[in-house]
């Protein structure tokens, strides 16, 4: 890796070598030594980047998190011309469900790697709060960002959400980690996007107009 690289160049290199790295092992198989062989660095510059493992995972839960809200924001056409009303609603949900879900079924190693990095916190969130701080900012980042596509979608269509979006984003996040765990088993695509539609109709169902 180039000398000239910026700190956060280079923490962006080794955060992508851990996520190819904790792909092909598991998280908790990864060590930092792994990262700096895998990026092609010394240790010392793995620890300059980050404190620790943990910070490390930190950073590729970011990333993962990062990449699903990107791929709501990556298609426009969705967001435009929706028109107004509960049915409007309906199909701009669908729609931004359906980013979602293309993000995961295009790289579902990574999607796997998400259970693995909350399970990897929550072992050892115990004894050590730091882990666990893992697997809540992962989830409160998720949440943020299903909450801001019900937020666009209900001031696209002019609409009102019945219930708080937190509850709504909380709820449809959870609905989300079941479908695609059981994805990840059965490998049932169009049963996916069935359950999607039912979703979409099912958080409609909390919106006035």
């Amino acid at each position: 890796m180039s000398s000239r690289l910026s700190v956060e160049e280079r923490r962006a290199h080794l955060i992508e070598a851990a996520i190819g790295l904790a792909e092909k092992k598991g998280v908790a198989g990864v060590t930092t030594r792994d990262v700096a062989q895998a990026a092609g660095v010394s240790l010392g510059v793995v620890h300059y980047c980050f404190e620790n493992k943990d910070a490390l995972m930190t950073e590729l839960v970011k990333a993962l998190s990062t990449e699903l809200r990107d791929a709501i924001d990556a298609n426009e056409a969705v967001w435009q011309s929706v028109g107004s009303g509960k049915e409007a609603l309906r199909k701009l949900v669908r729609g931004g469900l359906e980013l979602l879900w293309l993000n995961i079924e295009e790289a579902p190693e990574r999607q796997l790697l998400t259970y693995e990095t909350t399970t990897y916190a929550l072992r050892a969130g115990g004894k050590t709060p730091a882990k666990l701080a893992i697997a809540r900012e992962q989830y409160e980042f998720n949440d943020s960002t299903v909450a801001d596509m019900l937020k666009h979608a209900r001031d696209a269509t002019g609409t009102q959400w019945a219930v708080p979006v937190a509850t709504l984003s909380r709820f449809t996040l959870n609905l989300i980690d079941g479908i695609v765990l059981r994805w990840l088993v059965d490998n049932d695509s169009d049963s996916v996007r069935k359950q999607l539609d039912l979703l979409s109709e099912i958080l409609t169902g909390y919106a006035e107009y």
